[in-house]
């Protein structure tokens, strides 16, 4: 006796067909899935590489060291370092030489082709190196401005407190950063003032600016005051 088969049904096959393709749909959506997370991956591994780049960039700017440097140095100070340097400035500027103005003068002219030309006004220091005073600074071309005959001599008073000690004062070429040669004057022990001047000066030649400095043999205070050029022509 022979035993028929059925032949699978339209509605099995159909099935088996939609399994079929679902499976094929979840594997390639699992694929598009990892490709697509792979990709994600890299595009935020790139962004994370440029942002340490940026940083790195910033810290080699010129600025960078700079900061860092004065961040460093100030931590590594102690409370006694800082100290020490506010001491040191507060010692710097108790020492630094001291000036007071008192008066001041203009340019004289008189007969027969004289001219004085003030140079500042009344100053004083303790300091035993030459102190620049400020507002002495004068300029000169003395060729072009009195001609080539003529001489320049200067003057001043000067007197040292106590009457004890010495004074000294001098010309000062700022624009050549050189003392005129023979524009060295002092006096010694005198308590009230006393006029000193030079002889005949050489200035080099061109617009200069001169200024006077003075200084304390051994750090009592003196005064200069009523200093001027003298220019004949």
């Amino acid at each position: 006796m022979k035993i028929q088969r059925k032949a699978p049904s339209l509605n099995l096959l159909e099935m088996e067909n939609k399994n079929n393709r679902f499976d094929l749909f979840l594997k390639a959506f699992l694929v598009v899935g990892i490709i697509l997370l792979f990709v994600g991956f890299i595009y935020l591994y790139l962004k994370v590489e440029n942002l340490s780049s940026d940083i790195n960039s910033l810290k080699t700017l010129d600025l960078g060291p700079k900061v860092a440097q004065t961040e460093s140095a100030t931590q590594s100070l102690s409370l006694d370092d800082i100290n020490n340097i506010i001491a040191q400035a507060i010692a710097t500027i108790s020492a630094a030489p001291t000036q007071k103005v008192v008066e001041k003068q203009t340019v004289v002219t008189e007969p027969g082709g004289t001219t004085y030309i003030p140079m500042g006004t009344t100053a004083t220091t303790t300091s035993t190196d030459w102190v620049d005073i400020e507002v002495s600074g004068v300029y000169i071309d003395v060729e072009n401005d009195y001609g080539k005959d003529a001489t320049v001599s200067w003057e001043t008073w000067l007197k040292v407190a106590h009457g004890n000690g010495q004074v000294f004062a001098r010309l000062y070429d700022d624009t050549n950063k050189i003392a005129v040669d023979r524009s060295e004057i002092s006096t010694t022990d005198n308590v009230s003032f006393e006029q000193v001047s030079s002889g005949n000066l050489p200035f080099w030649r061109g617009r200069n600016l001169y200024k006077v400095q003075i200084k304390s043999l051994n750090s009592f205070e003196v005064t200069y005051s009523g200093g001027k050029i003298k220019i004949s022509y």
